[in-house]
This record gives C-alpha cells, sequence and structure tokens, in this order.
C-alpha cells in the first residue's frame, strides 16, 4: 500500500505545473469561432495554391499587417503586391496540363478566442507532388502567427507574422532574420 501511495503522490507531483496550463473554456460560441477560423486559413491557402493570390489581400482589415519573414507590407495595397507574381516569374502552366501541384498542410493550431478577437499559431507545411506516379517532398515549412478581429460577422487578419523554418524562397534573403514567436501564444 506504501508503494501505491507513493506512485500516487509522485504522479500528482510531477503534474502539479500543468494544473496551471489551461485550455480556453470551450463555449458553443468559441466553438464555432475556431471552426470558422480554421476555414479561413485553410481557405486562404486554398486560394494561394490555386492562383489566387492576387485576391489574398480581401483576407486582411484596411489597416491590416503582414509580416513575411521580416518584409513588412501594411494595407491592402501593399499586401496584395507582396503576394504579386514577380515580372520575371514563369507563368504558371495550364490547369489541365498540369502534373506538378504544390499543397500546404497547416498543423498543431493553437487557437484562443476573446470576443470579436482571436489569436491562431500554427505550423504550415509545403508539400510538392511532382506526378501521380512519384512521392511527394516537402519544400518549405514555417510558423504562423496571427491575429483575427471578427468585423460584421466575418473574421479577418489584423496581422500575420510568417516565419520560415526551411525552404525559405530567395526573395526574402534579404529580409530574413531567424525568429521564435512573433509574441508569445
Amino acid at each position: 500500500m506504501q508503494a501505491a501511495s507513493k506512485v500516487i503522490i509522485t504522479s500528482l507531483a510531477l503534474l502539479a505545473p500543468l494544473a496551471n496550463v489551461q485550455a480556453q473554456d470551450v463555449t458553443m460560441e468559441t466553438l464555432l469561432d475556431r471552426i470558422q477560423i480554421e476555414d479561413f486559413l485553410t481557405r486562404y491557402y486554398y486560394d494561394l495554391s490555386s492562383g489566387k493570390a492576387h485576391e489574398l489581400a480581401e483576407y486582411f482589415t484596411e489597416d491590416a499587417v503582414l509580416d513575411v519573414d521580416s518584409m513588412v507590407a501594411r494595407g491592402h495595397a501593399e499586401i496584395g503586391k507582396l503576394y504579386e507574381r514577380p515580372a520575371d516569374a514563369t507563368p504558371p502552366p495550364e490547369p489541365e496540363a498540369q502534373r506538378r501541384r504544390g499543397h500546404m498542410l497547416l498543423t498543431n493550431p493553437v487557437i484562443t478566442i476573446n470576443g470579436n478577437e482571436a489569436e491562431a499559431h500554427v505550423i504550415w507545411t509545403g508539400v510538392m507532388n511532382e506526378g501521380v506516379g512519384k512521392a511527394p517532398s516537402l519544400y518549405e515549412q514555417g510558423r504562423e502567427d496571427t491575429k483575427l478581429v471578427k468585423q460584421n460577422g466575418k473574421w479577418l487578419i489584423s496581422y500575420r507574422c510568417i516565419s520560415s523554418d526551411s525552404g525559405l524562397p530567395d526573395r526574402f534573403d534579404a529580409t530574413y532574420v531567424p525568429r521564435g514567436v512573433c509574441w508569445e501564444p
């Protein structure tokens, strides 16, 4: 009996620090907001990968800030420009001729809702598929820290910080600075 008591006491002592780490209380409203935010972030990447990059500024508030590896854009005009295809870039192939297809996986979401404001932290991983007979490969990975606001019943990004951990595109070489979380979750 003493051995069992020692195991229980030791287990409780080890778990005590975890008692202070509490997840957000879940209500029907916060659950609905979380689902809407997850769908919103997924749609963002779906639109990006399907060639609708010119429309991505619409995911942001008018005064939003987008920080991509320390290249900062403010407001719709600058954010839209950041997503433009460079003039010297090869145009994408026609969809029916395209065999190469990229996808973005969003994982490990930590989303906190506070009324009409929210924070979302995710890990993103780029996967490239060269064709149906070939194995996929990872081409980039990083983290996103996003602040959102609900305006007229719709979630929008007010601040987004994207930090690459691997596969950084060359165009960010001049601005890239290794960093941790843009702010603590």
